[in-house]
């Protein structure tokens, strides 16, 4: 009976920290794109507003 509820016991702890884990792996691949990645290209509305106030300096 024990090892029974053993088996069981190992299945929720699995379950508990694949639940926990995958969106904290997902928040750290978003996160790292956003914050490390996503400042090299410059977004359209940056691009835009660069172009724009170069227009006004001319």
């Amino acid at each position: 009976m024990d090892l029974i509820a053993a088996v069981v016991w190992h299945w929720w702890i699995a379950l508990l920290l694949v639940i926990g884990t995958v969106p904290l792996v997902i928040a750290t691949i978003v996160g790292y794109f956003t914050k490390v990645v996503g400042p090299r290209y410059n977004s359209r509305h940056q691009r835009e507003t660069r172009s724009q106030s170069a227009d006004d300096t001319d």
